[in-house]
């Protein structure tokens, strides 16, 4: 991609002929039809790792109106998709049309990617066709634009944000990041005052959205500063004169995404302070840099959870550090240089920014933060393969015709796409379950916890309960201070029957981490059912201290009041219960509750709603029961 100004005739053919408008229409119709090819057979996978706290355990999105008070724009804490309001609208809109069918989150997923793709192309042709390269670049534009959307809509480093259905965050931050800076562009053309005041909102208002969709959008506004300054005005002062309303705007998409900051952390368990120290998150970021690197040239192979061993000293990590450094030097020349490549070198560091800076404790790598990044690096390695092919023609002193070169670059164009269906098709076969990917990941990591833990709870959930033991066993072995593993196990030794050795990695989770609710309610039903109330009543209460709407222990702790006589408090926790979630659970224990107290018509009407649940769930001997119940009830009156 070098500045070579040799020749500035324009083309001959007007882009907007008849035959330009019906090559970009081909070009984006086999490029749809692609990627439906390879991402259809998977539409109907089911939900993985996050996708249930996202979706299935998330109320916000079961209805669109009212956006606020509970509804999509105000998504839970602690949630994926919390401070990313947009996204989660999105997620509304989903289940408006299909609830929790994956199939229709997939195809909007899609649909982004596809989109991005075309922006993308837009964004490398116009790139091309500035005054600042050459002619040859300008007549292929359109070529090289879409070959690069090619290779970066099919590369497999895309796959974890089109099906993990959750990284529609990353999906539409993505959209945004190219959309503002494809809008710029339009906003640097437009002569017209009521064009540019056109394009100069529709940035802003693209910029803001991605704002709220993920925090990794917040490098946009420095980003379309650095390509105005590297291809259009020569200085950032003559690019901050001739656009200050653009970039005034821009930055002013910042507030939101500081306001929703304020709010608590934006990604859960991200930050300083939560056990890795700064300065050994950022050695450790200098080896996962060169992993995103290699995956970018060979992309396999691919896991859904990566571990690297944390780097805690320079003389551990000094090899990837002077690597790090010889790079970061090298982009800093050539962006002082007004090189292309140094945009794109440090439109790499400045997407990754973020997670490269701040440390996610329980996630050191991940593929879906190549998806931007990646965009950049694949527009780079297309130009060069273009210049290489130029430069091997000049020196065969050979005559090329007219789009010869394009011709040319059609068959290892073409070798590499199919390569990338290949690997595409081989990694989509691990998403076929939950279980199936977790089965993957723990082939290329078997010595991560977060892997063996989540294929445990795959095997538990698949009725593997012995092997899922021996797989979070084994997490347990490889970290003995993760709560999470110990939690895990406790379930699987309470699905094998084994309450004794679960309650004591309930207790082991507690050690850890004493605020985690979940382990307080279950460690309090496991100790009610051999006999030991007080040790339960303390822990049920414990819980709803650290988290007064957890439904489960309002209700288990109302069953032990209600066995120990306490009715009328029972009753108050089968009414908080049912506030919270009206299941169920909830109108069966408060019916029985409300019975107890003698409080009958109040009974009827809950039980009478309780088996119009049960029928419509299809639990036939509880609506039965319950039905018997009423029954008896009302010939007592």
């Amino acid at each position: 991609m070098a500045r070579a100004t040799a020749d500035k005739t324009p083309p001959r053919q007007s882009r907007w002929s008849i035959s330009w408008w019906l090559a970009h229409v081909l070009g984006a119709a086999l490029l749809g039809t692609l990627l439906l090819g390879v991402y259809s057979p998977r539409f109907d996978a089911p939900f993985i790792f996050d996708d249930s706290a996202t979706l299935i355990e998330n109320p916000s999105i079961h209805r669109l109106w009212p956006l606020t008070d509970g509804g999509p724009l105000d998504p839970p804490p602690a949630n994926p998709v919390h401070a990313r309001p947009l996204v989660n609208l999105s997620f509304a809109v989903n289940y408006h049309f299909g609830r929790l069918e994956p199939a229709g989150y997939r195809k909007a997923n899609l649909a982004i990617h596809y989109l991005s793709a075309l922006l993308l192309w837009n964004i490398v042709a116009s790139t091309l066709r500035l005054e600042c390269f050459a002619v040859q670049f300008h007549r292929q534009a359109s070529v090289l634009g879409f070959a690069t959307a090619l290779v970066w809509a099919l590369h497999p480093l895309a796959i974890e944000s089109v099906v993990y259905v959750t990284q529609r965050t990353e999906l539409l931050m993505g959209l945004c990041y190219l959309g503002t800076l494809a809008i710029a562009v339009r906003y640097w053309s437009a002569t017209g005052r009521l064009a540019r005041v056109a394009w100069l909102t529709a940035a802003i208002l693209t910029c803001g959205v991605g704002m709220l969709s993920k925090e990794m959008m917040a490098s946009v506004p420095a980003m379309v500063l650095l390509y105005e300054r590297t291809f259009l005005a020569g200085s950032f002062r003559e690019a901050l004169r001739r656009s200050w309303p653009l970039y005034a705007g821009l930055t002013a998409a910042w507030i939101p995404l500081v306001l929703l900051t304020l709010t608590g952390p934006i990604t859960p368990e991200s930050g300083f302070g939560l056990g890795v120290p700064a300065h050994v998150w950022w050695l450790t970021q200098t080896k996962v840099i060169f992993l995103y690197l290699k995956l970018t040239v060979w992309p396999w192979p691919l896991v859904i959870h990566y571990h690297i061993p944390y780097l805690t000293t320079v003389a551990a990590a000094w090899p990837w550090l002077l690597a790090t450094l010889v790079l970061v030097l090298i982009t800093i020349a050539l962006t002082w240089k007004r090189s292309a490549a140094g945009y794109v070198f440090t439109w790499f560091f400045a997407v990754l920014s973020p997670t490269l800076l701040i440390p996610l404790v329980n996630e050191i790598a991940a593929e879906r933060r190549m998806y931007v990044p990646l965009a950049a690096l694949a527009a780079l390695a297309v130009v060069v393969c273009y210049a290489a092919l130029q430069a091997l023609a000049t020196r065969a002193n050979r005559a090329w015709p007219r789009h010869a070169l394009s011709a040319a670059a059609i068959l290892p164009l073409a070798g590499l796409a199919v390569l990338y269906v290949r690997l595409d098709r081989r990694r989509l076969e691990a998403f076929v379950t939950e279980r199936a990917l977790w089965e993957d990941a723990v082939q290329y990591e078997p010595d991560d916890p977060l892997v063996r833990t989540n294929l445990g709870i795959a095997l538990v959930r698949s009725g593997k309960t012995a092997e899922a033991i021996e797989q979070i066993t084994e997490a347990v072995r490889l970290d003995p201070n993760s709560f999470r593993a110990h939690y895990n196990l406790a379930r699987a030794l309470e699905a094998d029957a084994r309450p004794a050795d679960a309650i004591e990695h309930y207790r082991a989770v507690l050690a850890i981490n004493y605020n985690h609710a979940a382990s307080h309610n279950n460690l309090g039903r496991l100790l009610a059912g051999v006999g030991r109330t007080f040790d339960a009543h303390e822990h049920y209460c414990e819980a709803l201290k650290i988290d007064p709407k957890l439904t489960e222990a309002h209700n288990n702790l109302g069953i032990l009041l209600l066995q120990q006589g306490f009715t009328r408090q029972a009753i108050e926790q089968f009414e908080q219960a049912l506030a919270l979630n009206p299941d169920l659970a909830a109108h069966t224990n408060l019916a029985g509750a409300y019975a107890r107290a003698g409080r009958q018509a109040e009974a009827a009407e809950t039980a009478r709603k309780a088996i119009a649940m049960a029928h419509a769930e299809g639990n036939e001997e509880l609506a039965a029961a319950l039905s018997a119940a009423l029954l008896d009830m009302e010939r007592k009156n």
